[in-house]
């Protein structure tokens, strides 16, 4: 036997009028409660970037080698250049500049240190110096 208390219960949720507004309010309650636990968290360390974020991300590394071509027109450098460390290997390459100007004053020959940040676009030099003798 049913209450007259229980009878308006179903009243209200088989209320057409209602329902979008219950739908509304639980979803929004959800929200509320998953970005309040993201906010928790905020004080942990940083996470590392997954997903897409992760495959935008540009990380910047330090080389050493040797100039073994130069094409201003490209701009590329063809470096012989030791490991480096958490990229790749010591090995003889070309690398996208992405300022020909980092070419200026360069030579066959020439000993280097190198900035390279590995992203989107791939490997790009993005900073050289010579280095003394």
């Amino acid at each position: 036997m049913m209450n007259k208390r229980s009878i308006d219960v179903r009243r209200i949720f088989a209320n057409r009028v209602f329902q979008p507004r219950l739908i509304l309010a639980s979803l929004s309650l959800t929200i509320i409660a998953s970005c309040s636990n993201g906010l928790a968290h905020r004080d942990s360390a940083p996470e590392k970037p997954t997903g897409p974020a992760a495959a935008v991300q540009t990380k910047s590394h330090q080389g050493v080698g040797v100039v073994k071509g130069i094409d201003p027109k490209l701009p590329s450098i063809e470096i012989d250049h030791e490991e480096i460390k958490g990229l790749m290997p010591a090995m003889q390459m070309d690398f996208h500049v992405r300022d020909k100007s980092l070419l200026n004053d360069l030579t066959v020959g020439d000993h280097i240190e190198f900035t390279v940040e590995n992203g989107v676009g791939g490997l790009t030099i993005t900073a050289i110096r010579k280095r003394g003798s």
